[in-house]
């Protein structure tokens, strides 16, 4: 009798598991609504990272058409052991057999709200290997950091611009020194090595991440970019900017080619001097000109003033230019002692003006009237610490 309960205890027990497991399976799935999308996350430049579902693409190529004239090459005159001793190609213009434009900057503008800016652009790093910048034309998001590492065994003096104006000025005498600086103003930099002048590139930095460089082909692609109109600035360091007005559609690709031939027509003429002047024209009967070039020296090339010294008359008008070549670095004259360091001290006689000239590139001029009788001692911004320092003596 016992036997039988629990055979009928056990049977009632697996039909009701059976029923359970049966009544289960059988129930209707409930409707799971779909996660909420990401909330907006504005950035220190004001622009909104959000999901983009709706995005369309702009693409197409960068093109300079007709007869291009090849820049000078490089020369490298200093730290052979590490930089060697060829010359190097120009890297301000590279065109291909067809055309394209390699390291044009392709930048939407305008844009508020979209995909989130990429890691790399927040990351952004310049390498001195080998005495070359890499990668030559570096992109940066606005308010963030970017590293500069100095991968040579050589000391490497890299100085950023903005506009006319050195924004920092930084020694990285060890081989794996990092330094990281912060940019808070959108827009191009030009960055240059005070030690090896050949060592010039360029840092754009971008309040949205609509933006694309152009590879060797000249080709660019932008993509999720939301609908609408936008002007489009197409920016190169050589042939200079022009902009463009697209409108993008939802899930499809706006074509845009552009051919600047005619900026690289506008460059024939003389570049403008600091003064307004002609940097070539033959100097006025008191006026005495002081080139600012690259000259060979006993430990590689060097940068002077030449003639480095002066004696002169009051009321004598000394004209600076800038003859280092296309591939040549800026120069500055200064005998402000703002500017000066313990290598390039500012010596004034009393009572005499301080002066400073913009940062001058091949070609400019710029010129200083001296009034006041002494000696007077200057230097380049850039490359005073390393020799480039000159004196002028003024009789009354």
């Amino acid at each position: 009798m016992k036997r039988r309960c629990a055979v009928y205890g056990a049977g009632v027990m697996l039909a009701m598991i059976f029923s359970c497991s049966r009544g289960t399976r059988e129930q209707p799935t409930p409707d799971i609504p779909p996660a909420p999308p990401a909330p907006a996350v504005t950035t220190a430049g004001g622009y909104e990272a959000a999901t983009v579902t709706d995005g369309g693409s702009v693409g197409g190529t960068i093109t300079l058409s007709g007869p291009i004239a090849k820049l000078p090459v490089r020369k490298i005159g200093k730290d052979p052991q590490v930089c060697g001793t060829a010359a190097r190609e120009s890297q301000k213009l590279i065109v291909n057999k067809t055309g394209g434009l390699k390291n044009a900057l392709v930048i939407v503008e305008g844009v508020k709200r979209g995909k989130a800016m990429a890691d790399a652009t927040q990351n952004a790093e310049i390498d001195q290997n080998k005495c070359e910048y890499i990668p030559h034309l570096q992109v940066m998001a606005l308010n963030s950091e970017i590293s500069l590492r100095n991968s040579d065994p050589i000391l490497h003096n890299i100085q950023f611009f903005q506009g006319d104006n050195s924004l920092f000025n930084i020694a990285q005498p060890v081989q794996g020194q990092v330094t990281k600086r912060k940019i808070d103003k959108a827009g191009t930099l030009y960055v240059e090595c005070a030690v090896h002048g050949w060592m010039q590139g360029n840092v754009v930095v971008v309040d949205n991440p609509y933006y694309a460089v152009t590879d060797e082909n000249g080709k660019f692609s932008i993509a999720d970019l939301p609908p609408g109109k936008y002007q489009v600035k197409i920016w190169h360091e050589y042939a200079g900017e022009v902009r463009r007005e697209v409108t993008v559609s939802a899930k499809t690709t706006t074509a845009l080619e552009a051919d600047l031939k005619d900026l690289l027509a506008a460059k024939a003429s003389p570049p403008p001097t600091a003064t307004g002047g002609d940097a070539n024209a033959k100097p006025a009967a008191n006026e005495i000109v002081v080139q600012m070039h690259e000259v060979p020296g006993s430990a590689g090339a060097m940068f002077r003033f030449d003639p480095p010294e002066l004696t002169i008359k009051v009321g004598t008008t000394v004209k600076w230019v800038n003859t280092s070549g296309e591939e040549g670095p800026r120069h500055t004259s200064t005998d402000d002692k703002e500017w000066e360091t313990p290598q390039t001290p500012a010596v004034l006689p009393p009572g005499a003006e301080k002066w400073r000239t913009p940062f001058l590139q091949n070609g400019q001029s710029a010129t200083y009237t001296f009034k006041v009788p002494g000696k007077y001692q200057y230097f380049c911004e850039t490359h005073g610490p390393y020799g480039m320092l000159g004196t002028v003596t003024v009789s009354p």
